[in-house]
């Protein structure tokens, strides 16, 4: 490969990490998040720069090379950015059911909401730090959380 090849397909590379980084999921994504799409970026540019120079014929080899690298960085971004979405999905998955909001009913009629975690072993945590060593009834939440009672 020639000079000229090479510094364009290093710029092609530059480019593609840029710009994946700069399409991240905001700035206060976490860094695992950006590494994934930076990674996904940098890995489809390789592939797609690669690709590219290998099928371009002997005359567009270097724009074989440079539209390759952008197609696979943004293609790798896309796939680390649907791995970033699986795992905020499955994380509120996890979250969600690690929670359990219980509605008790006031003396007045209203109900006051009960928010309680699940901390293992049968175990409930209350909103107030409190541990019941089983799911505790609403006559024992409305003793701690019942307005009126």
């Amino acid at each position: 490969m020639n000079a000229v090849k090479m510094s364009l397909l290093t710029t092609g590379l530059v480019a593609a990490v840029l710009a994946t980084g700069c399409s991240s999921p905001g700035y206060q994504a976490r860094q695992s998040e950006i590494n994934t799409a930076i990674g996904g970026g940098v890995l489809g540019g390789v592939l797609g720069g690669v690709v590219g120079n290998n099928i371009g014929d002997g005359e567009n080899q270097v724009l074989g090379a440079a539209l390759g690298t952008l197609a696979g960085a943004w293609a790798g971004q896309q796939y680390g950015s649907g791995q970033d979405n699986t795992r905020h999905r499955l994380e509120s998955l996890e979250t969600q059911s690690q929670t359990e909001t219980v509605m008790i009913q006031n003396v007045n009629g209203s109900y006051s909401p009960v928010v309680l975690s699940k901390v293992g072993y049968g175990q409930y945590r209350g909103p107030r730090g409190e541990i019941y060593t089983a799911r505790p009834s609403e006559d024992q939440l409305k003793q701690a959380y019942g307005l009126g009672q």
